[in-house]
């Protein structure tokens, strides 16, 4: 009876961390939304990336794969979580929608539990859309 117990709540403990992890696609008007409710908008793009096309508005801009495609997935989060709060919603972001599902997809696979909302065609979209960015510092 005991290993029953065990074996089930493993099973459960399991299966619950999962069940909070998602990945959500957005749009802009979906964007404009998040971030009208606080929602965190984390630009994982190349610091060259932010100064060629601006960013948007109140973005947190943590790069995640430097200009060779390296990163440290590890620091990377510990970063993360200066900024948003695990278990908490956060919208990630790049150039095309690629690297930000790539980054979503980790995050969801190293089990973290953050809502993740993912801008389904990136900075460059935002663009087309007719949406504003300014030039970082």
């Amino acid at each position: 009876m005991k290993k029953k117990f065990l074996v089930f709540t493993i099973f459960y403990l399991i299966c619950s961390t999962q069940l909070f992890a998602e990945i959500v696609e957005v749009n802009n008007s979906r964007i404009k939304m998040l971030l009208k409710d606080g929602v965190p908008l984390i630009d994982i793009r190349t610091e060259g990336e932010w100064h060629q096309t601006g960013v948007i508005n109140n973005s947190h801009l943590l790069t995640f794969f430097d200009k060779d495609g390296n990163y440290d997935f590890k620091k990377w989060m510990f970063e993360l979580g200066k900024t948003a709060n695990e278990n908490g919603p956060v919208i990630i972001i790049c150039r095309t929608g690629r690297r930000s599902r790539i980054v979503s997809n980790m995050m969801i696979q190293e089990k973290h539990d953050y809502l993740i909302y993912h801008a389904t065609n990136g900075i460059k979209s935002w663009i087309e859309s007719g949406n504003n960015t300014f030039k970082p510092d």
